[in-house]
């Protein structure tokens, strides 16, 4: 994707590292995609979908921080700009450990079959749109990632509260907690007792 590729190639250069040396570091970038995905695979089973995708972006939360933070001090010292590459592979492996391994399993689990055609065409086009959005907009913002940070705290908020765990559940179980939640919010008036539901 080109303005991903021009987002770390100005991260790199901005970190001092040669031009000549610039796509040794991307693949390592890429590197970093395929170890999350292993370790994802490995990790889904044993902690749970919900676990990975909340701590995933949290994470990611957490790295928009650092990197905004690192963009605005750029130049103050010759070690903030090797905080912003950090920041990158640090983003990169959050992303690759919980959203980008988990998001099509819980497509899947949580949709009929009939349901299932119709959600992942949502879920491309909105994937797609923001991509255009994103390269539409990226050269025009400086902190960009403040954006990032506002989707991704909220996106782990709704998926906190929401989506129920899948791992081990039939799609009948799953449809009944999504039901019993929506009973306690017609209830109570409010999503607080969703807290205590049983996962």
């Amino acid at each position: 994707m080109p303005i991903y590729e021009e987002f770390i190639y100005y991260v790199f250069t901005q970190a001092g590292i040669p031009a000549a040396k610039i796509p040794y570091a991307t693949v390592g970038t890429g590197a970093c995609e395929c170890i999350t995905a292993l370790t994802c695979g490995l990790l889904i089973e044993s902690l749970g979908r919900r676990a990975l995708i909340i701590g995933g972006y949290s994470l990611m939360s957490v790295c928009c921080v650092c990197f905004t933070i690192a963009l605005t001090f750029q130049e103050s010292s010759p070690w903030v700009p090797y905080l912003s590459m950090i920041c990158v592979f640090a983003f990169i492996l959050s992303f690759g450990l919980g959203p980008g391994g988990v998001t099509n399993i819980l497509t899947t689990e949580l949709f009929t079959q009939t349901d299932r055609p119709a959600a992942y065409m949502i879920g491309g086009s909105i994937n797609w749109i923001a991509f255009f959005f994103i390269g539409m907009i990226f050269p025009f913002i400086v902190y960009c990632f403040l954006v990032f940070l506002v989707v991704c705290c909220l996106v782990a908020t709704y998926i906190f509260f929401v989506v129920p765990e899948t791992k081990n559940k039939t799609f009948l179980e799953i449809q009944s907690e999504f039901h019993s939640r929506k009973k306690l919010i017609a209830a109570n008036g409010t999503e607080g007792p969703l807290l205590s539901t049983p996962m």
